[in-house]
Formats: C-alpha cells, structure tokens, sequence
C-alpha cells in the first residue's frame, strides 16, 4: 500500500500524569529535573523520544538508537540484526552503482528507520557523516502544568553494595508526589519531505507516545510506573506560514477550592479547562484539531464539535 506523505504543519500537546516516580531524573545526579522559581518539574524532550522508541522496538518496527546508543553499537537480534540487514544491501547497492557519487549509504540505512524519519538521526561513517534533522521536534523541557513540591523518599537495596560488604546498600532521592505534564511539539512538512515520514509513521509516532508513556516499554520500570496519559492534541495548521501563538498556554489547570497546586495528589483535585483550546479552534489559521483521549469527562468538551477529529490509535 502507497504511504502518504505529510503535507501538513502541525503543533502537539501532549498531557500524561505522574505519581509518586521519578519522571526524568538528571543523568548526572538521578534527581528530578527541577525549576525551583517556579517549583514545576521539567522533562526532556529525549526521555519522550525514548519512551516512542521503546515501545515501537517492541512493536517490531526497525530503530536507529537502540536505547542510548547508535545501531552500530546495538546486539544481534531485533532492530539490531535488520539494521545489519540494511547495511548490507547499502554496500551491494552502492556497488552496483559505484559511478553514482550522489549514493549514500548512510542516508540509505537511515531512512528505513521509523525514529530517524520521524526525529532524524546522525551518522559518523568515514565519508559519509549525515545529520538528519527530524521532522518532529519536542520543547527541550516541558513543565507540569501545577506546582510540586518534591519529596525525600529512603530505600534499601537487597544487593551488595561492594565486593568486601555482605548487606545491602541504603538510597535516598526524590520523588514527585503528583504532576500533570505537558509535552509540546512541532511537525514541519518540508522536514518531512527530507526524511521520508509519512501519515503511517506519524500515526505509529502518537501510539507510541501514548502507551510508550503510561506502562509499556521503558516507562514499565520502577521509577516510571505511576504514569497515565491523559490527552493528546494535534492543531492542525490550515497553511504552512500559519501560527498560534502560546498554544502551550491553551490549557489551564485549576486546583480544586482549598487546594494549592503542590496539594495535588489526583485527576479529583483540580478541573481542566479548555475554553481557550475551543476558541482557537474556530480561527482561520486552524484547519482542525486532531485529539485522543480515554477519559470521558475529557471526552465531552470535543465531541460535537466539527474541528475537533478523535484519533485512532
């Protein structure tokens, strides 16, 4: 079946609750990314970038960066192993056009692969070095939408903690009592052009967004269970020089009487409210509004109204 290509310019927002986890600890310290101004916690956009890699590895689709690391560094089975596939028919191809200066071997790996025609990649082969940018890019941080304040949490480990002591080690680090965060997002049809995404791939992209976020793949661990996905939306623009300004700002969290953002402990705490969201669906620039959702309450502000699609994931 031909795949279609993209011909539309886009904006994501992406919402998932967290509780009590970690949802992307800094490398260096594994402590929560943190804005202690504005006492939001932040997340990157490579830990989302992972979680949609994840869980389209296990959906059997060819990925590029296997974990933290390139395909040259991967294993023999999976993605690795198809990978390995795809280098040999880059050589073959490339010798039986070895006159043909414009073949890249590299550039011919690369786009077979969903992540690198979804989020682009780079390649360091001697004389054939590629930088691909990706046609979906994600906020470099993205804040949660209330208030936390972090807390200490204290655990004990039942392995060794050296080769000369025979008990356990004890861990401290904080955790996140609650947050609602939202994940922003652009996708840029000339881009797309480049890589080669097509609908199918953008498609694939928000499923793995979505499970790859609230349980499966690497968000199955012990410092990501406890997250849910909450609500996708994807503005579509209705020509490519169009623009919504603020549409991370769209949607607005409002704690509960009595409550203060840091108080937050569930969805029963604090009401969403999209009125601005509705009426920017209605301008001009807007060609429609994409959304899925699992929530019903959620589920009532959109349906009915023509300019906003349900996803099917």
């Amino acid at each position: 079946m031909e795949q279609k290509n993209i011909n539309h310019k886009s904006e994501i927002l992406f919402l998932y609750e967290t509780s009590y986890n970690i949802p992307n600890g800094d490398p260096f310290t594994g402590e929560q990314r943190y804005d202690e101004e504005t006492k939001r916690i932040l997340v990157s956009d490579v830990r989302m970038k992972r979680f949609t890699r994840d869980y389209l590895t296990a959906k059997g689709e060819t990925i590029y960066v296997i974990g933290d690391t390139s395909h040259a560094e991967g294993g023999e089975s999976g993605s690795a192993a198809r990978l390995k596939t795809l280098q040999s028919e880059a050589k073959a191809e490339l010798a039986a056009i070895k006159k043909d200066k414009k073949f890249s071997p590299a550039s011919f790996v690369m786009k077979r692969c969903i992540d690198v025609r979804l989020f682009g990649g780079i390649s360091t082969a001697k004389g054939d070095a590629i930088n691909m940018t990706g046609p979906v890019q994600f906020a470099l941080l993205n804040p949660s939408l209330n208030e936390v304040n972090l807390r200490m949490h204290q655990n004990t480990s039942v392995f060794t903690s050296s080769t000369d002591n025979s008990q356990g080690a004890i861990g401290t680090t904080t955790l996140v009592p609650y947050s609602l965060i939202q994940i922003q997002g652009w996708l840029n049809p000339k881009v797309a052009e480049k890589t080669g995404m097509t609908e199918s791939d953008l498609k694939a992209m928000f499923e793995g967004l979505w499970y790859g976020t609230s349980g499966e793949g690497s968000s199955h661990s012990r410092s990501k269970i406890g997250q849910n996905s909450i609500l996708m939306i994807e503005v579509v623009y209705a020509e490519a020089n169009k623009k919504i300004y603020g549409l991370n700002r769209l949607i607005q969290l409002k704690p509960n009487e009595g409550k203060k953002g840091e108080e937050i402990r569930s969805m029963d705490d604090y009401t969403l409210n999209f009125d601005k969201l509705t009426a920017i669906a209605a301008s001009d620039k807007v060609s429609h509004i994409n959304y899925y959702t699992e929530i019903d309450e959620i589920e009532e502000h959109f349906s009915g109204n023509p300019k906003f699609q349900k996803l099917e994931l």
